[in-house]
C-alpha cells in the first residue's frame, strides 16, 4: 500500500469522530488518590548476602553504605560550684581573706603560706602541708691528712693545746675538729685559753715566733720579752660584728681571733690605733704588727679600720679566690 500523504491523514483523523457520531466527554476522569507510601525498613548493620546485593545492584536500586555511628560526647551531670561554707561564721567571714588590703603571702619552704598557722579553726578538705625547716649545715669538714700535719706542726713549735669533740652549733656554727689553745710558744701564753681551728692556732703561733717577738725586741729593747697575748674573742657563734642579721662571722667557724693586747712581763700594752704622723716606737711597732699579721692571715682589720674595730685587731684565715688578702 502506498503511503498516505500527511495532510490527507490529518484530515481523516479529524473527520472520523463526525462520521461515526462519537464526541468527547464534557469532564475528564477524576484523579485517583495517591496510594500510601510505606517507608522502607531501616537498614541494619547486618551484611547482606552477595546474591541479594548483586540482585539489587542489577535492578538499579541504590545500596546504602553501613557507616559507623559517630560517638556521642557524654555530658557531665555534675556542676562546678563553690564549696558551701561549713558554718555561718565562715559564710560571714570578715577576716584576712575578705580584706582587699590583705593579700595572701607567697608560699615559702614547705608550701605553707606565710600567714597560715596551724589551728586557725578553718576547715580544709586536705591535710595542710607540713612546714619543713631546712637542717643547719654541718661544720666544714677537715681533711684528715691536713689536720694531722697541722697538729704535728703546732706541737713542734711548742704550743700547748687540747683536742676537743666536734662542735655542731646552731645556724651552721661549729667546727669538725676544734682545739683549745693554751700557749703559743713555750714562753708565750694565750690569755685566756681559746677554742679555735688548728689552722688559726698554727698561723698565730708562727706569726708570734717568726715576726712578732723579733719586732717587739727591736722596738722595745728596754722592755721585757713578749710573754703573753691577750685576746677578746675566739670561737663564738654569732653574725659579723654581732649583728642580728647578715652573714655569719668567721668566729663561728673557729677561723678568727681578736687580739686586744700584748703582755711584756707584768706590763700590758693594748693594741692601739697607730697614727701615720706618730713617730714613737709604739706607733712604729703597731704599724709593723699590722703588716706582719697580713703575711699569715687572709683578713686583718687593724684598730681604727672601722667603727667596730677600735680597740682590737681582727685576724682570720678565711679562704679567698686566687689567694687574695684583705688588710686594713
Amino acid at each position: 500500500m502506498k503511503k498516505m500523504k500527511l495532510p490527507m491523514a490529518i484530515g481523516l483523523l479529524l473527520a472520523w469522530p463526525i462520521a461515526t457520531g462519537l464526541t468527547l466527554p464534557l469532564r475528564g476522569p477524576l484523579p485517583k488518590s495517591r496510594p500510601a507510601v510505606t517507608a522502607p525498613a531501616p537498614e541494619t548493620n547486618t551484611v547482606m548476602s552477595s546474591q541479594g546485593t548483586a540482585g539489587r545492584a542489577a535492578a538499579g536500586i541504590a545500596i546504602p553504605q553501613n557507616k559507623p555511628t559517630p560517638p556521642v560526647a557524654k555530658q557531665s551531670t555534675t556542676r562546678e560550684e563553690p564549696e558551701a561554707p561549713s558554718s555561718a561564721a565562715e559564710a560571714t567571714d570578715t577576716g584576712p581573706t575578705a580584706d582587699p588590703q590583705h593579700q595572701e603571702a607567697p608560699l615559702e619552704t614547705g608550701g605553707v603560706a606565710k600567714d597560715d598557722a596551724p589551728g586557725d579553726g578553718k576547715a580544709t578538705d586536705a591535710e595542710p602541708a607540713k612546714q619543713t625547716v631546712p637542717a643547719d649545715p654541718p661544720p666544714p669538714a677537715e681533711e684528715p691528712e691536713a689536720l694531722a700535719a697541722c697538729l704535728a706542726d703546732l706541737r713542734a713549735i711548742g704550743a700547748s693545746f687540747e683536742t676537743q669533740p666536734a662542735i655542731d652549733g646552731d645556724t651552721g656554727c661549729g667546727m669538725a675538729a676544734p682545739i683549745v689553745l693554751k700557749t703559743l710558744l713555750p714562753d708565750v701564753t694565750l690569755e685566756p685559753e681559746a677554742t679555735l681551728r688548728c689552722e688559726t692556732a698554727l698561723q698565730l703561733a708562727r706569726m708570734t715566733r717568726d715576726m712578732l717577738k723579733p719586732a717587739a725586741e727591736a722596738a722595745f729593747p728596754d722592755k721585757k720579752a713578749l710573754t703573753g697575748i691577750r685576746h677578746a674573742s675566739g670561737y663564738v657563734c654569732r653574725n659579723r660584728n654581732g649583728a642580728e642579721t647578715g652573714k655569719v662571722s668567721e668566729h663561728a667557724y673557729g677561723n678568727a681571733i681578736d687580739i686586744a693586747a700584748l703582755r711584756f712581763g707584768d706590763e700590758e700594752m693594748p693594741v692601739l690605733i697607730a697614727r701615720q704622723d706618730d713617730g714613737t716606737a709604739e706607733a712604729a711597732f703597731q704599724r709593723a704588727f699590722n703588716a706582719i699579721a697580713c703575711l699569715y692571715f687572709t683578713t686583718v682589720l687593724s684598730p681604727g679600720s672601722d667603727a667596730t674595730h677600735q680597740d682590737h685587731m681582727h685576724l682570720d684565715v678565711i679562704e679567698r679566690k686566687s689567694g687574695f688578702r684583705y688588710c686594713r
